[in-house]
């Protein structure tokens, strides 16, 4: 075995975000969960933008009153982990987009702050690509890429293009289209199952991680009171029950993956993680709402990288999990879709109740992520190895703890207790969509700290996935750290 990828460095990707806040309520819920990671990621651009619903004007004060908020629950965060942005560095990040819709809004004289702050951000003398998450409309981005093909070399453009990594939730305008069109080589991602489906649905779709609440009072006790002023503009939406619509819509997807270390590799998207799985093949995708629009036609042919399918996840019940319908049972989709990002359902709901307590715990009455050691190496990094046909692995993290068994000494210095009070469950299982391996990924011991995998005779040239979860066993919010196990047969 050849640990090839030992002592890798944690990376903060980098971020620019389109929202079209004041449209709904989900936004303005994205935003706030957004802000609480941002110790996870680096911020590059909060930008106001319209979208379909919302076509001629923006709401930059909307980030702004969050940002202000989350300035007040930063230095009790900071008891529980380091790394959060200031007030002042994520206000700088902060613009308006084109107040006008779709490309009609993109030209020559129509540059905006928040295009202009696309620019700088990509223009940043950084190997790190920018991944900029789209959930309204994308003509923010189109102005910025238009006013670079207008002024700068072929050469140039198609530099500035190869940092950009989009991931747009489902194209709320006709700029996507247009920028597949015009930019062919851009790296852009529409998904609109897997980023709709991240909370929701609630009706009649199997076991949730919030029963037996539903997800609006999950919401009022968990996020929206006693967590502090952030907490509180975490807004709900005017109804309560039996809509299609649920908490987070479909933007918080797009960034998720990138605070989710260990487990989604986000250049590797047909990997899976928080961020869904997606396919390498591009296809001319729906957009719009349920379709293509006749908007989007117009710049035909244009492809996107599409959401995938996963059929290894087990669901509990078959019967109720076999299709949902959606809006007036008018579409239907089939759920083999949705388990990309269901599958992880458990672990991203608690990570996110768990750290809105962290806005008003301190360190000792709250929960913390495991901490996974694999052969002396703790980084929360994908562990690549390098392994021969037949060859017998022995995976081992016995050396993994919990932080919140760690107590402080009168002396001020960390030490461990001696009888713990969080003990850890490990769970480690084969992902075959994520390789290239077709056979059975078979792991041996696989709820024990010690994993054993012997691989497969006819694995040689392929690739195989093993995912280990680590978690503790709060009372109230378990907390899972990932590794995924990339294994590669010469």
């Amino acid at each position: 075995m050849k640990f090839v990828s030992k002592g890798q460095p944690e990376v903060k990707h980098r971020l620019v975000i389109l929202t079209d806040m004041e449209n709904e309520p989900d936004d303005s819920q994205t935003m706030v969960k957004l802000l609480m990671y941002s110790n996870e990621i680096e911020i590059e651009g909060l930008i106001a933008v319209t979208s379909t619903w919302l076509r001629d004007v923006v709401f930059p004060e909307s980030i702004e009153d969050r940002v202000h908020a989350f300035g007040t629950v930063r230095k009790n965060l900071e008891k529980h982990a380091g790394g959060w942005p200031t007030v002042e560095e994520l206000l700088s990040k902060t613009a308006g987009g084109q107040r006008g819709y779709g490309m009609d809004a993109v030209g020559d004289g129509k540059d905006s702050e928040g295009s202009e702050l696309i620019i700088k951000a990509v223009d940043k003398d950084d190997p790190r690509p920018v991944w900029v998450a789209i959930n309204a409309g994308s003509n923010t981005l189109a102005q910025a890429l238009w006013h670079i093909k207008q002024t700068r070399s072929s050469k140039r453009v198609d530099l500035f293009v190869s940092k950009i990594r989009v991931y747009d939730d489902s194209g709320q305008d006709d700029a996507g289209a247009w920028m597949s069109h015009t930019f062919p080589d851009l790296f852009y991602i529409r998904s609109r199952a897997q980023v709709f489906g991240l909370l929701g649905p609630t009706e009649d779709a199997g076991p949730q991680p919030w029963l037996p609440l539903d997800q609006w009072d999950w919401a009022e006790m968990n996020v929206r009171t006693r967590h502090g002023s952030l907490g509180a503009l975490y807004p709900q939406r005017i109804f309560k029950k039996g809509n299609f619509a649920f908490m987070e819509g479909g933007g918080t997807t797009t960034w998720l993956g990138l605070v989710n270390k260990g487990l989604f590799e986000p250049e590797q998207i047909s990997w899976g993680g928080w961020g869904g799985r997606l396919s390498w093949k591009k296809e001319q995708v729906s957009a719009g709402q349920l379709a293509v629009t006749p908007a989007e036609k117009k710049f035909a042919p244009w492809a996107m990288y599409p959401e995938t399918k996963d059929f290894s996840f087990e669901w509990q019940d078959d019967t109720t999990w076999n299709k949902f319908s959606g809006v007036n049972g008018k579409t239907q989709y089939d759920l083999k879709t949705f388990a990309p990002l269901w599958r992880w359902r458990n672990g991203y709901v608690n990570d996110f109740k768990a750290r809105m307590d962290w806005c008003v715990a301190d360190f000792m009455h709250a929960n913390h992520h495991p901490v996974i050691n694999f052969m002396g190496d703790t980084n929360r990094t994908v562990v690549i190895l390098e392994v021969e046909p037949g060859e017998k692995l022995e995976l081992d993290v016995s050396e993994s703890y919990d932080p919140d068994n760690r107590i402080k000494s009168h002396g001020g210095q960390d030490r461990y207790e001696g009888v713990t009070t969080d003990k850890l469950s490990f769970k480690w299982f084969g992902y075959p969509e994520a390789g290239t391996y077709d056979g059975i990924i078979t792991v041996e011991k696989a709820d024990e700290s010690i994993a054993l995998f012997a691989v497969p005779e006819d694995a040689k040239g392929k690739q195989l996935h093993i995912i280990l979860e680590v978690t503790d066993d709060h009372f109230d919010a378990p907390l899972t750290s990932y590794r995924r196990f990339v294994i590669s047969v010469p």
